[in-house]
């Protein structure tokens, strides 16, 4: 199990992702290998000979990810103002309960309420600070609001190819169903919960028939996991290697 020896302001979040699973079965079709992602064989090489490259494919990569960036749905405009309606929120779920608690909804309690969502959503506005200034000059409206094949940059031919694999995709891709079942398991929420890690991270649990780590910056990993029953102790050893990794970049 993952764990770890001090108390830390991390989060953590693990996941899976349709879009992020078919970026590397995209892969598998085509026979691209793309380091990390470069164990398999085979494919009918259509995509290349439109022109797909290592180098597209990994910006496409990104892009997609910055899509999934958590953090871009954490700006609060106004902090006052958003403390204020929770502390109201609160009081009224606990008036609404009178009889089953002893709590006095005084300055003094609304004061602390306050504090406490206020700082709660400072951090989160931080959050979103830091995500617009990790990128700068990309334009993230056009990012979130865009599936895989818009979100591909160049050829219009490449666009084009994708976007059917994509409307076929959900049809003729077998599900890994290993997947959503760890995800569900007691131990991965106890990671999230207690996370060895002093950063805000994002993992993905991804369809890919060999096992891979990787950090993507600025605060993605993605851990494949083969079509197979999971080693939970295995996983959790790979989860918590590539959470370390992660350690080296600022």
């Amino acid at each position: 199990m993952i764990t770890s020896d001090n108390s830390t302001t991390g989060q953590l979040t693990i996941g899976s992702s349709e879009q992020i699973d078919f970026a590397l079965w995209v892969l598998l079709q085509d026979g691209l290998r793309v380091a990390p992602f470069d164990k398999h064989a085979g494919g009918n090489q259509v995509l290349q000979s439109l022109g797909m490259t290592v180098e597209g494919w990994n910006s496409w990569l990104k892009l997609m990810m910055v899509h999934h960036d958590g953090r871009l749905v954490c700006h609060v405009p106004n902090i006052k103002a958003s403390s204020e309606e929770r502390v109201e929120s609160f009081r009224q779920i606990l008036d609404a309960r009178n009889e089953e608690h002893n709590i006095a909804c005084d300055q003094e309690w609304h004061d602390s309420q306050h504090n406490f969502y206020s700082q709660l959503l400072t951090e989160q506005e931080q959050l979103y600070q830091k995500a617009i200034a990790d990128y700068q000059g990309l334009d993230l409206n056009f990012v979130k609001e865009n599936e895989p094949p818009q979100l591909w940059q160049g050829s219009t031919q490449i666009k084009e190819a994708l976007t059917q694999l994509w409307n076929d995709y959900p049809s003729i891709k077998d599900p890994n169903k290993f997947v959503d079942s760890i995800l569900l398991t007691p131990k991965m929420w106890d990671v999230e919960t207690n996370p060895p890690t002093d950063k805000y991270l994002q993992i993905y649990l991804v369809d890919y028939p060999y096992e891979v780590e990787i950090f993507i910056e600025p605060i993605f990993i993605i851990v494949t996991l083969p079509n197979s029953p999971v080693d939970q102790g295995k996983l959790d050893q790979r989860m918590f290697k590539a959470i370390q990794a992660t350690q080296t970049f600022t």
